[in-house]
């Protein structure tokens, strides 16, 4: 063991000086990147471009995926069984409350506008179940790239920082990029996404499960649009997509 060498819960090492250099300018050229297309490119924009950026993003990941395994995350800390029972009931737990505050608040608002036929406009769109499928794989790139991918540069970039303080930093980067939403400030969009950032990455920080957080972000993303804001989210992108 070399002197003077720290190392994280599971054993592997701080990364050197050049690596956390290199992280740090990979990070800032990805923030630059990332405020010009969002600056630049004119709205609306398209969902399928920027679900082809998130598929490019992937692909970059997907290449370098066991450089950040083994450099960057190292080896997991609890056994495979643990760590996924852990993962989904916690996030279980997480999940369901706010399901449950979401779509009461959305029945409240329904009714109030439009009674029973407003309850049941909101609540039985047919269109709830297909948003909630095509959601998952959306929220599975997604937790990839800001879990698996940002969460490690940061955790190799700040390798003294509290995991906490890393998932607070994570969930307010993922919250910046939902403050554009449909070509217009989401403020309460962002804060959501902020607060469900955090929670997301101190999970996976922990467990290093990306499905069962997917999960949960298809289904509160579903249940935001649909329930609480009652937003038929698939016809939207229809409507913008073609």
């Amino acid at each position: 063991m070399a002197t003077g060498v720290q190392f994280y819960s599971n054993g592997l090492p701080h990364p050197p000086m050049e690596v956390r250099r290199r992280m740090f300018i990979e990070l800032l050229v990805l923030a630059i990147l990332t405020g010009l297309y969002i600056g630049l490119v004119p709205s609306p924009r398209s969902k399928f471009m920027d679900g082809g950026l998130a598929l490019a993003a992937l692909g970059l990941i997907g290449f370098t995926s066991r450089y950040t395994k083994e450099k960057i995350w190292g080896p997991p800390a609890d056994a495979e069984f643990d760590r996924f029972r852990r993962c989904f009931v916690n996030i279980t737990f997480a999940t369901v409350p706010v399901v449950l505050i979401l779509a009461g608040t959305g029945f409240w608002i329904s009714y109030q506008t439009g009674g029973w036929h407003g309850v049941a406009d909101r609540f039985l769109n047919w269109r709830f179940p297909l948003a909630l499928l095509l959601y998952l794989p959306w929220a599975l790139m997604q937790q990839t790239i800001f879990q698996f991918y940002l969460l490690g540069r940061l955790r190799a970039l700040l390798p003294y920082a509290s995991p906490f303080l890393l998932s607070v930093l994570n969930g307010v980067a993922y919250g910046a990029v939902h403050l554009n939403q449909f070509n217009k400030l989401d403020i309460e969009l962002a804060m959501l996404t902020a607060i469900g950032g955090v929670i997301w990455s101190y999970s996976y920080h922990r467990d290093r499960y990306v499905l069962p957080i997917a999960i949960s972000h298809a289904v509160l993303g579903a249940t935001f649009f649909y329930w609480y804001r009652g937003t038929d989210l698939l016809w939207n992108l229809y409507h913008k997509a073609f």
